[in-house]
């Protein structure tokens, strides 16, 4: 008699790698234990202990990372991105920036007037938003550069676009 014990913790750990949907999930794991069973009483047939038929059966079908990895979706295949069309996520990051920078430097002109109140209050508010803009063009440049290798980065460069949008209605409702 089989203890299945040492297959279900297999199993287990196999699943733990397994990035599939819940319905293929069972599936899988069926198909896996089954080849673990047919290989099993394979090797009893030869005449090998239960417990080392498993052992055998186990290793033969390999480590449960790459077991799972055999069993991922295959990447959906995705348009290339190319030229302007590529670095569309970043030009409103970049003006944002580029109009903080303006601003920030005008107040910095007005310092030749001195250091006012207003003029620390102006400073401040123009300084916070173009930290954050110049923070959102530079991940937005990281995205679109990544965006070539995975589709899933241009989604992330045009969330970085809509930030940037949210931090200008921010600065200028305030």
């Amino acid at each position: 008699m089989l203890d299945q014990t040492m297959i279900d913790r297999y199993l287990d750990d196999v699943d733990r790698y397994l990035h599939v949907d819940k319905a293929h999930r069972q599936r899988v794991l069926d198909e896996i234990e089954g080849h673990l069973h047919d290989a099993v009483d394979g090797h009893i047939a030869r005449g090998a202990q239960p417990h080392e038929a498993m052992r055998r059966a186990i290793a033969e079908v390999g480590p449960p990372a790459d077991v799972a990895t055999q069993f991922a979706p295959a990447p959906s295949p995705s348009l290339s991105v190319r030229g302007w069309r590529r670095w569309m996520p970043i030009v409103l990051p970049a003006v944002v920036l580029a109009m903080g920078v303006l601003l920030v430097a005008s107040h910095l002109f007005m310092l030749r007037h001195g250091f006012t109140d207003g003029l620390r209050l102006a400073l401040w508010r123009t300084l916070v938003p173009t930290a954050v803009a110049g923070s959102l063009t530079a991940a937005a440049y990281v995205a679109v550069r990544n965006g070539d290798r995975d589709p899933a980065w241009r989604r992330v460069a045009w969330l970085f676009t809509a930030l940037s949008a949210v931090v200008v209605f921010v600065s200028v409702a305030t």
